[in-house]
């Protein structure tokens, strides 16, 4: 947010602020994952479980190649059958608040 301040003597300045609701400090989301069994394949596994701030929770997913997704009105996510590589998950809460998590699915050697 940026906010245009105006002094008694007329002078302008900008400022930029973030509004930090109480509910952000309780968004939060607790991931398990197995890892794949060989590079090629396609058996690795994440489990979100997202607490906290206000339901509903609306998910981006960034993967490695660069692929979004989007998931609607979201508790507990599970992804199946996962290659490895590189996952971005966004989370916002009803009011806005917006946590994240990096997870990277290996594979065994």
């Amino acid at each position: 947010m940026i906010f245009t301040l105006t002094s008694a003597f007329a002078c302008l300045n900008k400022a930029s602020a973030q509004v930090v609701s109480k509910d952000q400090s309780d968004l939060s989301v607790s991931v398990k994952t197995k890892d794949a069994s060989a590079k090629d394949a396609s058996d690795g596994y994440i489990q979100l479980s997202i607490t906290g701030g206000v339901p509903p929770y609306d998910v981006s997913i960034f993967r490695d190649p660069l692929i979004q997704e989007f998931k609607e009105n979201i508790y507990n996510l599970e992804l199946k059958d996962l290659r490895p590589g590189s996952f971005l998950f966004v989370i916002k809460d009803s009011t806005e608040n917006i946590t994240q998590q990096s997870v990277r699915i290996s594979y065994n050697k």
